[in-house]
């Protein structure tokens, strides 16, 4: 008999990480999955209406849980303030109504965790802390649940690339493919458009970069808040060779990062694992990132690309211009990435694992 899950869950056709996770994965389950959608749906809310709206998740999803006997829900927080507040209750209303769940967190803001968190650790034992089981992208946010005094079971796993990506032809191993001239490279920052993603430190290491490479290009794809200042930055300060794409998803997104030849992420934001460094392994580039999160856990610095400093433009200036004077190595590192994604990222790999936790977790 199939296990039937219920995963909560923004709305998978709007933009963002967990969305592009479990769309990924969706057509690979076995088990009897259904979703329970909350948040705005991609809609701009007023702050009465986003109160009353969650007001309406919790009593539907209290309803859902009531109505359906499900094996196990498996929530998706983040460690920041409002995914924290607003999933704990969702995880109250499973211990309520005495339904097993699962806490997967996807993102994990260190300072929010050091002046909230820990403050208030008696609400997260009451909430949180009653999950049959835990999920993580990396080990340093395992260690921190165990600090908490979390005793039942915590599994390690990764995020995933979306399944096109691995159906596409290894662009280094195409007849006509020929090494780039000197400076005819694409660099690409793909992510939402937020000050924290790092999205500055690349335009302005761009900018030097530039100077150096003439022929050097930026794509810049995503959408967010910051967007309308990225925008103006580029244009007031006449900035060339750099596109601006806004939200792509598909074939659309899985050309662009087949067309680029360098990833860029110096993020300094509480990641967990962005599945967009995933893409970028699984389609050959070399990944330019900082080291958050679950990525430090398995990230090969020098082998599959490098790591800088949060907020260093300089490194990202330095480390692009190794890639871009030596394309053997652009070549070298894409093929690793390219084989150790498909190894480890591919859609029906996650989701086994992630399956697995959920029988063992019904089990505990």
């Amino acid at each position: 008999m199939k296990n039937k899950i219920l995963i909560h869950s923004p709305n998978l056709s709007t933009p963002g990480g967990k969305q592009t996770y479990f769309a990924s994965l969706l057509n690979h389950f076995t088990s009897d999955i259904d979703f329970f959608f909350y948040g705005a749906q991609g809609k701009k809310e007023g702050k009465l209406r986003v109160i009353t709206r969650l007001v309406s998740d919790f009593w539907k999803f209290y309803r859902k849980l009531k109505k359906n006997k499900y094996d196990l829900v498996h929530l998706n927080p983040s460690m920041n303030m409002k995914s924290f507040f607003r999933d704990s209750v969702f995880a109250l209303i499973c211990r309520l109504t005495g339904t097993r769940m699962t806490v997967f967190w996807h993102g994990w803001q260190w300072e929010f965790e050091k002046k909230t968190t820990q403050k208030i650790l008696p609400w997260f034992r009451a909430t949180f802390g009653k999950a049959d089981s835990m999920i993580v992208l990396g080990k340093e946010f395992a260690d921190q649940l165990g600090k908490y005094g979390y005793k039942k079971p915590i599994y390690p796993i990764t995020t995933v690339a979306d399944p096109i990506f691995f159906q596409m032809e290894n662009k280094f191993e195409k007849a006509e493919t020929s090494n780039h001239e000197n400076d005819g490279i694409t660099l690409l920052f793909l992510s939402r458009i937020e000050r924290v993603k790092g999205i500055y430190e690349a335009l302005e290491s761009f900018e030097v970069l530039q100077k150096r490479f003439p022929q050097l290009k930026l794509k810049i794809a995503g959408t967010g808040g910051e967007l309308p200042a990225v925008t103006e930055y580029v244009q007031s300060r006449k900035m060339k060779g750099v596109e601006l794409l806004g939200w792509i998803t598909g074939k659309d997104k899985a050309d662009v990062f087949y067309e680029s030849d360098i990833y860029l992420l110096p993020s300094y934001h509480g990641e967990g694992l962005p599945c967009s460094i995933l893409e970028a392994m699984a389609t050959g580039l070399p990944v330019i990132s900082t080291d958050v999160g679950g990525i430090k856990d398995f990230f090969e610095d020098g082998q599959m690309g490098y790591f800088v400093e949060m907020k260093n433009p300089q490194q990202i200036t330095e480390k692009v211009s190794l890639l871009v004077n030596d394309q053997e190595r652009i070549r070298t590192m894409g093929q690793y990435n390219i084989h150790y994604a498909h190894n480890r990222f591919t859609p029906e790999k996650v989701s086994a694992e992630l399956e697995r936790i959920y029988s063992e977790s019904i089990s505990v």
